[in-house]
């Protein structure tokens, strides 16, 4: 799998659940996310996560300025449970990735290309374990969603989350592998997103190698990530 940008590793699990091909769906969230490297945009997400009572559906299509393109679809149960994870690579190679429950625990079925045979990794994980797959920043504010749900109330003056940060044990299958990472609550700012002054709550959220910022609105909807020592940041359109 190409690895587009820096690896981001550190989503939640949705704990507002999602669904498509449900009736009723409701559209939780859409739109696109300009990624930036030194102040350069190389790609563009555009994404849209939508909710049901039977079940959830997160998707991203991610297009670069190279032309590299790649898909990913999750769904989840009504607890936020994994059902099912499908990546799709387009250009400039074909390859599959596809994570789903098997034994209480998560399979990962990866197919590199048409005339390569396909493989199985096993992984000793929970089906409620978060994916958090590289180069989707949607991944990132459903994560974040879980850790708000578990840490933190709204109140008129704004976001208060109690206790120490919160460690996550994520899935990411662009890398066929686990990983723990760290999210706490930072503090209330105001940021200048497309000329517009945007009150945010900003968490720091920290994997085993790199240190980010995630800034949420007053809808708690992912407007910016920064990542000044990998010269990233990523801007909701």
């Amino acid at each position: 799998m190409k690895r587009i940008f820096p690896a981001l590793t550190g989503v939640l699990v949705i704990t507002v659940c999602v669904a498509a091909k449900v009736p009723n769906a409701q559209i939780v969230d859409s739109g696109s996310f300009g990624i930036y490297i030194k102040g350069q945009r190389v790609a563009t997400e555009t994404f849209k996560i939508e909710q049901s009572t039977s079940s959830s559906m997160i998707k991203s299509e991610l297009k670069a300025q190279d032309g590299a393109a790649q898909r990913s679809q999750m769904e989840l149960s009504p607890s936020g449970n994994i059902v099912r994870y499908d990546w799709q690579e387009i250009q400039p190679v074909k390859a599959t990735v596809a994570v789903f429950p098997k034994d209480e625990f998560l399979t990962e079925t990866i197919n590199t290309g048409p005339n390569e045979k396909a493989f199985t990794i096993p992984h000793l994980l929970p089906t409620s374990t978060p994916i958090v797959d590289d180069n989707f920043f949607l991944h990132r504010e459903v994560l974040m969603w879980r850790f708000l749900a578990a840490q933190c109330v709204s109140k008129d003056n704004g976001l208060s989350c109690k206790g120490e940060p919160q460690q996550f044990g994520v899935l990411i299958p662009a890398q066929h592998a686990s990983e723990t990472v760290t999210i706490g609550f930072k503090d209330q700012e105001k940021i200048s997103v497309k000329g517009k002054e945007v009150e945010c709550s900003t968490f720091h959220l920290k994997t085993e190698t790199a240190d980010w910022l995630v800034f949420l609105d007053h809808q708690q909807k992912l407007v910016r990530i920064l990542a000044e020592d990998a010269g990233l940041e990523v801007l909701r359109d």
